[in-house]
């Protein structure tokens, strides 16, 4: 009987487990400093000395330009069990996207959000 049970709660901790990742996407920047920014004044060389090179940049026509600032880190935890499995994910993402005209920006936009997601599946 006690061979039994041994084996029987031996094999739900064999077929139960967990795993844990962190990730990051992008080069992290002081998205605060976005205030600082003045449409028709603030230079792309100026962007560049605040916030460092964006993660991408756009050719939008002959004198536009778009840059791109991203950045997303977190965490997800997936926790295994016999027949159902949960995953959670924690992090925040930031984005800073601007529109430079002739060397001077234009317009930009500032989004900055927590993620945290939980996913069962059975």
């Amino acid at each position: 009987m006690k061979k039994g049970l041994f084996a029987i709660a031996l094999s739900v901790f064999i077929l139960s487990g967990c795993a844990t990742s962190t990730y990051s996407v992008g080069t992290d920047f002081p998205i605060e400093r976005a205030s600082e920014i003045e449409k028709g004044k603030t230079t792309s060389e100026q962007l560049a000395q605040m916030f460092g090179q964006p993660y991408s940049k756009s050719v939008v026509s002959e004198s536009q330009e778009k840059w791109l600032y991203f950045y997303s880190a977190g965490t997800s935890k997936a926790q295994s069990y016999i027949v159902t499995m949960d995953v959670k994910t924690t992090g925040s993402q930031k984005t800073l996207d601007v529109l430079v005209k002739d060397g001077v920006v234009a317009n930009y936009t500032v989004t900055q959000s927590q993620t945290p997601t939980t996913i069962k599946v059975n």
